[in-house]
Formats: structure tokens, C-alpha cells, sequence
């Protein structure tokens, strides 16, 4: 009677699938990599199969297993390539339907920015074989620290996209992550490799290191106990919100016809939901069109925080003095009184503007209708009768650095105004809020989302979503916050776990090559 699996048992299974075929010696390898692809998708929001995620990259070590390191990388690119596919395959809805691309060139921008992401999966397989075998570093001790270190080059090169990390898989396992005010968001995915890279030797039956399998556990041992006792801590917020989701579609957004509805739109929702609140908001460019350059519109709208005795935070267009175009938000008090504009600083290459058009013209061909903009010039917190609101428009909430530079700058609670009527009913604006969740964590800050379509949220300081709204409904949405002047250490001391793994990976590293010389 069989009762359950042995390690034999898993290891017969994969050394089965992974024999060499008649269709070639590095096929079944291939398939192995297609299914961390897979898994890798699996494990991120909306889908979230979160617990997958500590086995997620066990076929990919096998495939990479024995191969030679440009083998490695192919097994690797075609990892990267699968699951990039299924996470933003979006984008070819976004550039094709609202950005005014045709079909073929949308589909050919995905090709090239999914060709591109893979080389990440490639360039670890690659690092990971080449350690093993040209200086014996163990894969449980090469793996977690070449993966992350890839994460983090991804964040920033070429403008940065830090888009659905491993550790963004583990949004909903609250406990495990509240670690990351400490340590920041790539020590969760470290642990996600550790955790593989020992299941996986345990599965072949190889030597792990006790020490290190004890330290693991230590840390993931010590991050539970951290995440219970923070979230025993009760996050009451003292002031009211009010987050209006005018559910506007992206395709009559920016038509001059349906303006005056828009303006409406907005202006009884809030008569309807927002009495009584301290703060109302209003999601990214809510009104469409240089906003001081609409007298008539621009009276209407300052009347209303006045009306209802608050202050109102929306997303426009500026224009400066030099005739450049800003992606901003306003902060209208309740004297009717503009008392702040905060103006997007990092924005979205080929959607707001084109890199390199100055030099490669053709480009601006690839770039979304009305992108056009300027960036702002910094991330100054707008600060408002309540306290200093950390602005965060569009996707600058991905980047940690962004929120921890804000809250270093002063502010109290974060306000991330966005418009997700690009990607439709894809998984996109699930992922988007994802990363909401750890920016909150980081930082020690209510964070309040408005999103034209949604998905629009309060979500506490521990990373509870405290409300949330469907998306693709007109509502108003209401929630409590309370402005906060902590700094974790995570936002006084920034990256430094990035520090610490270019380190360990270096004297590992000459270690070994010290040894093999001197054997």
C-alpha cells in the first residue's frame, strides 16, 4: 500500500522525463524549462498559487543540471521566455487597442520586450552552470544569490521594470513578508531560491550543507515570527478617505466630445460618497486635458473641496513655463486654493515618452498616442492641511526606491493614482496592486490607491488590503488611514541586502578559485 512519495520516487520520476528522446539529447530539458515557465505564471496574481513558488524552479535546476553553460543558457532563455509571455502579454492590448499601434508592430514590441527579459532567466542558468563547473560553487549556494542580483540589475537598466519578482508572488502570505520593512522585497525572493535549490538536492540526493539549510531556516523561521507579531499590531486610521473610480474607458478617455461627461462624472460621484471625508481623491489624468487651461472647468472642480469642506487630490496634465507637458497631480484645499502640483519624474518609456529619439527617429513610431510628456522634478510630497501626501503616479509604485525616497522626503501616508483602462481584463492590474502591498510594508505607510478602472485600495501599513474595489465599476470608495513619521530600516538604509549578496557572491567566488588553484 503506498502512503506517499519517497525522494526515490521523485527522482525516478524526473531522471524518466528528462531522458534523452529521439528527437534529441536537450529536448527533455527544454520541456523541464517550459514547465518552470509555467509555474512561474501560476504563482502570480491574479492566479496566485503562491505556496508553488518554493518549488518553481526545481525543473529548470534539473534541466540546467548537466548541461555545459551555453546549454544552460538556452534552458534558461527558455524559461524566461515562457513565463514572460504569460505575465505581460498585455501589453500587446495596451500599445494595439489605446496606443494607436497597429497589430503587428504592438505584437513585435511584446516579441522584443519578453526576448529581452528572458536574457535575466538565461544570464542565471548561464552563472549558475559556469560556477559549478569551472570554480565547484554549489547551485544551493550560487542560485538565490545570481537570481536576485539579476532582479535587481532588471529594476534599474534601461529605465528599470521590476515587474512581478518571485518575491511579488507571496502578496497574500502577509507573515512571511513583513520582514521586508527590514530587509526589503529582494530578501523574499533569495529565500523563494534558497528553498528551491535545497528541495531540489534533496529530491537527487545530494549534499546540502547543514549550516546553510540552518541558517535558511533560521531566516525564514525568524521572518515568521516577525510577520505574527507585526500583524498582531492593529493599524486604526484617524482620518477618512473618499477614492472615486469614475470608470472611464480608455478609448473615449481623451476625446475632447466626452470631456464634459468625464467632469460630471467625477464631480456627482463625489457629491454622492465623498461627504465627510478629509481627503477625496481622483485616479491619474481623472481630468483629461491641461488643467489650468480649462477656466471653466477649472472653477467648477476648485468649488467642490469648498462645497464639502475637504481637500481634493486628482491626476491632469500641467504645462510649464517652457511649454513641456507634465503627467501630475493637483491638491486643491478646501479655500479653493491650488496648494500643491506634483509632476510624474519616472515615466513610461514608449507610453509617455520615446528614449533615444533624438538619435533613432524611427522610434517614435513605437511610441503610444500622447506620449508626450516631461518628467518632474522630483519626489517632493505635496503637502496638504492633513499632512504630507508621498505622490505615486502610474507605475513609479513598483520601484522601491521611489516610495523610499518620498518617505524620506517627509511623507506621512503614500497616494498612488493610476489608470489601468489600458490592459482591460488582463492580469495586469491584479499584479499592479501586488506590488502595492510590500511598498506599503517597506515603508511603514497607509497606502491609498485610486485607479480609473480599478483596482482601487486602502491598504493598511502590515500590507491588509483594508478595501478594494472591482474592477471596471463606478464607485466610491471609502476607507480610514492615519499619517505616520516612522522610518523603517529598510527606507533609512535602502538596499543594502544587495550589498551583502555582491559581497557573499565574491568571496565565494575567490574562495574557490583560490582552492582549485591550491588544491
Amino acid at each position: 500500500m503506498m502512503t506517499g512519495i519517497s525522494t526515490g520516487g521523485a527522482r525516478n520520476l524526473f531522471s524518466s522525463f528528462v531522458r534523452p528522446s529521439s528527437l534529441g539529447p536537450y529536448l527533455p530539458s527544454l520541456y523541464l524549462s517550459c514547465i518552470s515557465g509555467v509555474l512561474l505564471v501560476l504563482i502570480q496574481p491574479p492566479i496566485s498559487l503562491y505556496p508553488l513558488a518554493f518549488f518553481t524552479l526545481i525543473p529548470l535546476l534539473y534541466a540546467i543540471d548537466q548541461e555545459n553553460c551555453r546549454f544552460a543558457f538556452r534552458s534558461g532563455f527558455v524559461c524566461g521566455f515562457v513565463s514572460f509571455i504569460g505575465l505581460v502579454y498585455w501589453v500587446v492590448m495596451a500599445m494595439n487597442r489605446y496606443g494607436g499601434i497597429n497589430i503587428w508592430l504592438s505584437c513585435l514590441i511584446l516579441l522584443l520586450l519578453v526576448l529581452y527579459l528572458s536574457l535575466y532567466t538565461g544570464v542565471f542558468a548561464f552563472a549558475v552552470s559556469f560556477l559549478k563547473k569551472r570554480l565547484t560553487v554549489p547551485v544551493y549556494l550560487s542560485a538565490p544569490v545570481v537570481w536576485v542580483l539579476l532582479e535587481y540589475v532588471r529594476g534599474f537598466l534601461f529605465t528599470g521594470f521590476p515587474w512581478s519578482f518571485l518575491a511579488h508572488s507571496q502578496d497574500r502570505f502577509l507573515h512571511f513578508i513583513q520582514v521586508v520593512s527590514i530587509t526589503g522585497t529582494y530578501f523574499i525572493s533569495f529565500i523563494i531560491v534558497a528553498i528551491n535549490c535545497i528541495v531540489y538536492n534533496v529530491i537527487r540526493r545530494r549534499h546540502v550543507s547543514m549550516i546553510y539549510t540552518a541558517i535558511i531556516f533560521l531566516l525564514v523561521a525568524g521572518s515568521l515570527v516577525y510577520g505574527f507579531r507585526e500583524l498582531g499590531r492593529k493599524e486604526e486610521g484617524t482620518l477618512q478617505a473618499a477614492i472615486i473610480q469614475g470608470n472611464i474607458r480608455q478609448d473615449v478617455k481623451w476625446d475632447e466630445a466626452f470631456k464634459i461627461r468625464t467632469i460630471r462624472t467625477y464631480y456627482q460621484k463625489t457629491l454622492e460618497g465623498a461627504r465627510n471625508a478629509d481627503l477625496i481623491i481622483w485616479p491619474e489624468t481623472a481630468m483629461p486635458f491641461v488643467f489650468e487651461d480649462e477656466i471653466y472647468a477649472n472653477k467648477y472642480i476648485k468649488d467642490l473641496p469648498a462645497l464639502l469642506r475637504s481637500d481634493l487630490l486628482f491626476g491632469t496634465v500641467s504645462r510649464d513655463s517652457a511649454g513641456k507637458y507634465h503627467n501630475s497631480a493637483y491638491l486643491i484645499d478646501r479655500k479653493s486654493e491650488t496648494v500643491g502640483v506634483y509632476s510624474k519624474v519616472h515615466l513610461v518609456p514608449f507610453g509617455e515618452y520615446t528614449p533615444l529619439v533624438r538619435y533613432l527617429p524611427f522610434l517614435e513610431k513605437l511610441t503610444a498616442t500622447g506620449g508626450d510628456f516631461f518628467p518632474g522634478a522630483g519626489h517632493r510630497p505635496l503637502r496638504a492641511r492633513i499632512g504630507n501626501i508621498g505622490m505615486l503616479i502610474c507605475y513609479e509604485g513598483i520601484f522601491p526606491y521611489i516610495t523610499n525616497e518620498t518617505v524620506r522626503n517627509g511623507a506621512q501616508v503614500l497616494v498612488n493614482l493610476t489608470n489601468d483602462a489600458w490592459y482591460e481584463r488582463t492580469s495586469a492590474p491584479f499584479q499592479h496592486l501586488a506590488f502595492y502591498v510590500f511598498r506599503a510594508i517597506e515603508t511603514d505607510r497607509f497606502l491609498l490607491r485610486s485607479a480609473n478602472t480599478g483596482i482601487s485600495a486602502v491598504i493598511d501599513p502590515k500590507g491588509r488590503i483594508q478595501a478594494q474595489t472591482p474592477i471596471f465599476v463606478e464607485t466610491v470608495l471609502r476607507g480610514s488611514f492615519s499619517l505616520k513619521d516612522t522610518k523603517t530600516f529598510y527606507v533609512r538604509y535602502g538596499d543594502y541586502f544587495i550589498v551583502v549578496l555582491c559581497l557573499a557572491l565574491a568571496v565565494m567566488c575567490a574562495v574557490k578559485f583560490i582552492m582549485k588553484r591550491n588544491p
